[in-house]
């Protein structure tokens, strides 16, 4: 009873695994978990009390995973005894996610949360045309934003010819459309 009960946890991690990934890349598919800011998958208010939920799909799923996986092995491979195999297949799980969530997750979304900008700290940057932008149409923008430099489509805020090369300010920035005038 127990070895089937370790082989259904090992099969349906190995398979939210799967739909987890192919999901999330097919269909673009946010942060999946509850009571937290969907869009950055962090909760908390204030500024340096940001908590990163320990409960994320990819977690749920290596502890589902590894908790029968070292179950099955435990049970079947090396015939230690129920006791003894759930409180290795426990342990053994909660180690991997502990270290999954320390290791990956908590950093990642420091260095995601350090590195992004909102569009209202990028009025008044300087940039550089990169494709002409003619009276009423697009152009391309460069600018740099904590040593990375990120392209853009621009618009003249005057209707004014401006070429490449040419330094301008973001001036306004309208549905990822920077508007930009000539410095």
């Amino acid at each position: 009873m127990l070895l089937k009960i370790f082989q259904l946890c090992f099969w349906v991690g190995v398979l939210f695994t799967i739909a987890s990934f192919v999901l999330g890349q097919l269909l673009d598919l946010k942060k999946l978990d509850a009571d937290f800011d969907t869009d950055s998958g962090i909760a908390g208010g204030g500024k340096g009390d940001t908590i990163i939920s320990p409960f994320k799909p990819v977690l749920i799923a290596a502890f589902i995973t590894v908790f029968g996986g070292v179950g099955i092995i435990g049970l079947e491979y090396l015939g230690y005894a129920a006791l003894i195999t759930l409180v290795m297949a426990f342990s053994s799980a909660f180690l991997i996610s502990f270290l999954m969530y320390r290791l990956l997750i908590v950093p990642l979304y420091k260095a995601q949360s350090t590195s992004a900008v909102s569009q209202k700290e990028l009025i008044g940057l300087p940039a550089v045309v990169q494709l002409d932008i003619r009276s009423n149409s697009f152009g391309r923008i460069t600018y740099n934003v904590n040593d990375s430099t990120y392209s853009a489509p621009a618009k003249s805020m005057d209707s004014e010819e401006i070429l490449k090369g040419n330094k301008v300010a973001i001036v306004d920035i309208d549905k990822n459309v920077f508007l930009v005038t000539r410095m």
